[in-house]
């Protein structure tokens, strides 16, 4: 489909909630799912990422798991790209209602978004679980091997959710908000039937736009469909007024 038709969606559309995927930000070079990455974690500290980042690991061997966090994600966090930016126009414009995403890498709020639902949380959020003070990520990476909480000697708990933990129920609710009172549905860098994308469920508005870089047998209960370099096409149908940059790199498509 071309992305003429995606451009008209979204000029004419008021009220758009993004549904936005990882495979942006594993293209960036900061997603710990991506398929070179966990093989190197694996060869490096003997086990994948997904059992490091696990509440358990976390609590019986906390040293370990923030030097991977510290050197292997928030060293790791890339910058936002063309796909943000555009979020940013549409959100300057009154377009853009929200962004639901389950990555972590706060990209879209960097670059200045403001309604944005992480799911699983983001790597600005580090706090105290005992007195609720709040870390970014400088902190996180000056004060080594852990990181204690400054007013009452606590460590810290990362900004995201470990595996093991529930998600904030609130977090959940108010995607759901957003997504049914939506006239569009931007799905970008994930298909329909991730995690992320099922949530397209609450939706009952106008038109699911879907942009990713394979096609899935899920995309027929999109309206629109653009495959191809996300990035590119976004650039192409709501272009944010930056200089285009490309990727960092290319990876496997991350599940969302």
């Amino acid at each position: 489909m071309s992305v003429s038709y995606l451009k008209s969606i979204l000029n004419g559309a008021g009220n758009i909630v993004c549904l936005l995927g990882r495979a942006p930000a594993a293209e960036q070079g900061c997603d710990l799912y991506r398929e070179d990455f966990s093989y190197d974690i694996e060869i490096r500290y003997g086990r994948s990422p997904s059992e490091i980042v696990n509440s358990t690991f976390y609590n019986n061997r906390p040293e370990t798991f923030y030097e991977f966090y510290r050197e292997d994600i928030l060293k790791h966090r890339g910058e936002p790209d063309e796909i943000n930016y555009s979020l940013r126009r549409m959100e300057d414009d009154g377009k853009l209602s929200g962004i639901v995403t389950r990555g972590y890498f706060n990209l879209s709020r960097r670059a200045g978004c403001h309604n944005v639902v992480s799911l699983y949380g983001n790597i600005d959020s580090n706090f105290c679980p005992h007195c609720r003070k709040q870390f970014g990520v400088d902190y996180i990476l000056e004060h080594k091997p852990i990181p204690m909480c400054d007013s009452c000697g606590t460590m810290i708990h990362p900004g995201i959710v470990l595996s093991g933990e529930l998600l904030d129920s609130q977090k959940v609710n108010r995607a759901v908000e957003l997504i049914s009172a939506a006239e569009v549905l931007l799905v970008l860098g994930t298909d329909l039937h991730t995690r992320l994308g099922s949530m397209a469920k609450y939706f009952s508005g106008d038109k699911i736009c879907l942009v990713n870089r394979y096609s899935h047998y899920s995309d027929q209960a999109a309206d629109c469909v653009c495959i191809g370099d996300v990035e590119q096409i976004m650039h192409e149908a709501y272009p944010s007024g930056r200089l285009l940059k490309k990727p960092a790199g290319e990876g496997r498509q991350p599940e969302d």
